[in-house]
């Protein structure tokens, strides 16, 4: 498997993970605000707990925060080991790698075969 597919394997399984993180989360969200509403004087805070901390919202978290930091190291790494582009390049495309991992991983796989990132 080529650098570009791993690449973009594992930031289309980061969206994918994303999406079922933010599902999972938002049913826990209705969830512990419709018991709000049944338990109207005094919610139990271990309950609350369970809820918004349930294994699903667990799981996929750590799955999402996995499959993101490993796309965005492999995109520093490949950047790093790129001879082609300059070192303030390398250190732009680093920084938005770490700040802003999801736009900085768009425009590296749209210019990432253009630009020779992944050879």
């Amino acid at each position: 498997m080529g650098r570009y597919n791993t690449f973009l394997i594992l930031f289309l399984a980061s969206v994918l993970v994303t999406a079922v993180f933010m599902v999972f989360y938002l049913q826990a969200i209705f969830s512990l605000v419709a018991e709000a509403n049944r338990h109207l004087p005094e919610p139990d805070p271990f309950e609350m707990l369970t809820t918004i901390f349930s294994p699903q919202v667990l799981f996929s978290g750590v799955a999402m925060a996995l499959t993101g930091l490993a796309y965005r190291i492999l995109g520093i790494v490949y950047t790093v080991r790129n001879k082609t582009v300059s070192d303030g390049e390398k250190a732009l495309w680093i920084i938005g790698f770490i700040l802003m991992g999801f736009v900085t991983s768009i425009v590296f796989l749209v210019l990432g075969r253009k630009r020779g990132f992944m050879e």
